[in-house]
């Protein structure tokens, strides 16, 4: 992800590790078009049922979408409900192996009935007596077992009995002592057992109801989230304050950051706030950015959460798409906006290409591109010589990571993608996170797939897929003694005498 300081990063190793309250949330849409006459209620004419992983269950699902290895551990009943949570987990590759399964307790299910964009009410099931002293035994004894080789740790507490005050007290001491970040988010009231949390995320209510103090200006809210810090002992506490953005406080500084909200529309609030945590913990314990970084990142991660209707993952390309967005000027966003894309915004413009202009021939070619020098851009006006559309592939910062060791890349991903989208001769520039381009070799089937001349043939990865579908591999010369490894050791070199 592209921020200021991201060639800093050092990626972590191991899964992240959320532990919570797992929650099925239900969507109920219809259109309503006459009232009861039982009741003065609205009748809704169901259209559609949609179900989606929430609580913990959707900061793990937000966790796996960004690319995060995530080890989920909660609890669900034995019924339908239970099934079809574990059904959309194992779906979005999460490791469901500690989730416990309690006879006789259900799955949380929560039913929200919308019709016209309005949602009409809310139906809750759901049991929160706190789990059994062996059911905790058991669950802080399979946590323990993961706690050494993860990441991080995410608690996620909506209060429905899964994590009791004694688990929660176990698991922060056992992370403290392994040196492990600890990021909350609870709507709890009493939070004396949160102690020793790396990072609080609550929302302004939250606070209110925790600090019992009315939060009716700005500087009610600092006193209060000083205060809540102070009683804690967190280092971090970012206050999220719906469409006014988020409000960072960190212990040892009497500063404090505001993010404003960059919200255009709002849709659906509904698992904003996971979506927040989960960015936040993923910028902060994998990426390994500054806190400030995080918390600037997870801002532009709820904003654009709020824009989408229901409950909704958002993945590392989009989101990157939207902080380029928000971050660049309004008088120069045209040329990098419009060639930045996803690989599912991109293939839209592919095949509206090839229905328009059936003789076009597409171009793709990939790469790091770390400090761009003049035999990049000779290779990239060579390389669409070769047809009409030239794609480039930008390998992301954790993509160069794999290839080049922890030193690379140089120049950070979002700068990468402004500075190849600024030559006439690229056209789209889509980011990949994998070592290879060959799962975009085969969504784009391009006409000309393009690499330099220090490869043979038989060492160009998606050359069988492209010449078994009618197109041809092309080895570019390219400029001798150019290159970024070059500029480097030049660089080095010189500041060295």
């Amino acid at each position: 992800m592209p921020l200021e300081d991201s060639t800093a990063l050092h990626y972590a190793e191991g899964p992240l590790l959320v532990v919570g309250d797992l929650i099925l949330d239900q969507f109920i849409r219809g259109n309503v078009k006459r009232i009861s006459p039982e009741a003065p209620v609205p009748v809704v004419e169901q259209q559609e049922t949609a179900f989606y992983p929430g609580g913990a269950a959707n900061v793990a699902c937000n966790l796996a979408a960004l690319g995060a290895s995530v080890v989920l551990v909660g609890a669900i009943g034995d019924d339908e409900e239970g099934r079809q949570l574990m059904c959309s987990l194992s779906q979005s590759k999460i490791d469901t192996s500690l989730i416990q399964l309690i006879p006789g307790r259900p799955t949380s299910l929560k039913t929200r009935i919308i019709a016209e964009q309005q949602q009409i009410v809310r139906v809750d099931r759901e049991s929160t007596t706190p789990l059994g002293e062996q059911d905790v035994s058991r669950i802080l004894e399979a946590i323990q077992g993961c706690l050494v080789g993860c990441a991080g740790l995410v608690l996620s507490d909506y209060n429905k009995g899964f994590l009791s005050p004694s688990l929660v007290t176990a698991i922060i001491r056992k992370a403290k002592l392994l040196e492990k970040t600890v990021i909350a988010d609870t709507k709890l009231q009493v939070l004396d057992h949160y102690c020793g949390v790396t990072a609080l995320t609550p929302n302004t209510n939250e606070l209110q109801l925790s600090t019992g103090r009315l939060l009716r200006s700005p500087s009610d809210v600092d006193v209060a989230a000083r205060e809540l810090m102070t009683k804690i002992q967190a280092s971090v506490l970012l206050v999220t304050c719906g469409q006014d953005g988020l409000i960072l406080y960190e212990s040892g500084s009497q500063q404090k950051t505001h993010f404003p909200g960059h919200a255009e529309i709002v849709a659906d609030v509904s698992g904003a706030g996971d979506t927040v945590l989960a960015v936040f913990t993923w910028d902060l314990a994998i990426r390994r950015s500054s806190v400030h970084q995080a918390a600037k990142l997870a801002n532009h991660a709820g904003a654009l959460a709020v824009g989408k209707k229901g409950i909704s993952t958002i993945d590392a390309n989009e989101l990157l798409s939207f902080v380029m967005a928000c971050s660049t000027n309004s008088l120069d966003r045209g040329p990098i906006l419009y060639k930045y894309r996803t690989l599912k915004q991109l293939l839209p413009k592919i095949h509206a290409v090839r229905q328009s202009q059936p003789s076009a021939k597409i171009v793709f070619t990939n790469g790091c591109f770390d400090i761009l020098h003049a035999g990049h851009v000779d290779y990239l006006q060579k390389a669409k010589a070769l047809g009409d559309v030239l794609l480039v592939g930008l390998n992301s910062d954790s993509s160069v990571r794999q290839i080049k060791g922890h030193r690379r890349p140089i120049v950070p991903e979002a700068q990468r993608v402004q500075t190849l989208a600024g030559l006439d001769c690229v056209d789209f520039v889509v980011l990949f996170d994998q070592e290879t381009p060959l799962d975009l070799i085969q969504a784009i089937k391009p006409d000309f797939l393009v690499k330099g001349s220090d490869y043979e043939l038989h060492q160009v990865v998606g050359r069988d897929f492209v010449e078994a579908n009618g197109g041809r591999v092309e080895l570019v010369p390219l400029q001798l003694g150019i290159s970024t490894t070059n500029i480097i050791q030049e660089i080095m070199n010189r500041y060295r005498e």
